[in-house]
């Protein structure tokens, strides 16, 4: 494979499969990064704007209810349009929003320049995934999504050990102009991805009746109800694991962050690693995707109830390794599980509609949620909700692997009976 950049028209292209998965992983880095950084910033926010827990949780509610309300358009845009388009065009538009992030004045400010992060992240997903998917064979899906996603939890990772650290020597406000920076290199180097425009012309017609037909389809609609109990146990964690571990544990807002940040980029590495792998494994074996996916969540389950009761901090550190792991595993497959289930043509519109189902009735009200319940009795109860969504959202991947079972089985005897 030629890993030279080629020059076309005098301008720079990334054009190799090998080049696009890098950049497309690179930006999803900063994707995370701008995403995640507010959460450690809880603490500061809530002193600087006196801001109830609720509030504090509305953060993030209001930002995955814009996030999923627009990636449902623009996913369907992806499978109409030129994708790096969209991509350059959502990467400057979230990092223009982080950026002023740092300079609001009061908490509506602060919501509004999140919501707006909101709709540049939305034009991501469902566009990086789909171009991917049309420049690697399918048996390379799962373990190609999971470098591209080795990105979310490292950008993600290190925006929260960033926020933690410089939250605490420098103040929230420098958070958020040294994440919104970067993206305004990066949309200038998506704009440069090659992709054959023949493919993505404004005249291809995506009818809705075939968009209404993917919900036709059992494993499909079994994975939406799957992934919006598991969105919303990973909602609540990642939004106040952070809060949960400075009040029940004492440490510091800045310890506090780099332990987590260093557990997630080892133990979510690794687990988004792994779980691509394992899972393009599986399905070169004839097995669903899906298989891979319940069985960390299932083994996951346990070890939250032990971090959410704990008071050893040596049995709530170890616990919060084991379940990053096991956890992540779903990044890698549920991407590629979701391509094998839909037709082709709409994979970035299937996408779509996951994301925006997931995001809405999971994480969406995830943060607000888990704020209410703390402030009405406190938040180590509060944690026991997302303890039981996991498990919930396994057992309907469970489902999806029994269905796809008996539709793979069907198939061949249909094939030998003809």
């Amino acid at each position: 494979m030629n890993s030279k950049l080629t020059i076309r028209n005098s301008q720079f292209k990334i054009e190799s499969p090998r080049q696009i998965l890098w950049v497309l992983t690179l930006i999803n880095f900063f994707n995370y990064f701008d995403r995640q950084v507010i959460f450690p910033l809880f603490a500061f926010l809530k002193i600087d704007f006196a801001l109830t827990d609720f509030e504090l949780g509305l953060l993030g509610t209001v930002f995955m209810i814009v996030h999923a309300a627009a990636s449902v358009p623009l996913g369907i845009l992806a499978d109409k349009w030129v994708r790096k388009n969209i991509i350059s065009f959502g990467v400057i538009v979230w990092s223009i929003a982080t950026f002023f992030s740092g300079l609001v004045n009061n908490f509506h400010q602060l919501l509004a320049a999140r919501s707006i992060v909101g709709i540049g992240e939305a034009a991501y997903g469902p566009a990086a995934t789909s171009l991917l998917a049309d420049k690697f064979h399918e048996d390379k899906r799962a373990h190609v999504n999971s470098i591209f996603h080795l990105g979310m939890f490292a950008g993600g990772t290190l925006g929260m050990i960033l926020a933690g650290v410089l939250g605490t020597h420098l103040g929230w406000r420098i958070c958020f102009f040294i994440v919104g920076i970067p993206g305004f290199i990066l949309a200038i180097i998506s704009w440069n991805i090659f992709e054959k425009k023949q493919k993505h012309e404004f005249h291809v017609d995506i009818e809705k009746q075939t968009i209404y037909s993917m919900f036709k389809i059992k494993e499909y609609v079994m994975v939406l109800i799957g992934g919006i109990f598991l969105t919303f146990t990973s909602g609540s964690i990642i939004s106040w694991i952070t809060v949960f571990i400075v009040r029940y544990h004492n440490f510091s807002v800045q310890d506090a962050s780099i332990y987590l940040g260093s557990i997630v980029l080892v133990a979510g590495l690794a687990g988004i690693y792994f779980g691509g792998k394992f899972a393009d494994k599986y399905y070169k074996k004839g097995k669903p995707r899906s298989f891979l996916i319940s069985i960390g969540f299932i083994v996951a389950t346990p070890l939250l109830f032990v971090i959410a009761t704990t008071s050893s901090k040596a049995l709530l550190l170890v616990s919060l390794t084991l379940s990053t792991f096991f956890m992540a595993w779903y990044y890698g497959p549920i991407v590629a599980l979701i391509q094998d289930i839909v037709p082709f043509h709409l994979k970035a519109s299937a996408y779509a509609f996951y994301i925006f189902f997931v995001h809405l009735l999971g994480d969406t009200m995830a943060p607000s949620i888990i704020g209410k319940l703390s402030d009405i009795s406190d938040l180590r109860t509060a944690f026991y909700l997302p303890i039981a969504t996991n498990l919930i959202g396994a057992l309907f991947f469970v489902i999806t692997t029994r269905i796809m079972k008996k539709k793979a089985m069907g198939n061949e005897q249909l094939a030998l009976n003809n």
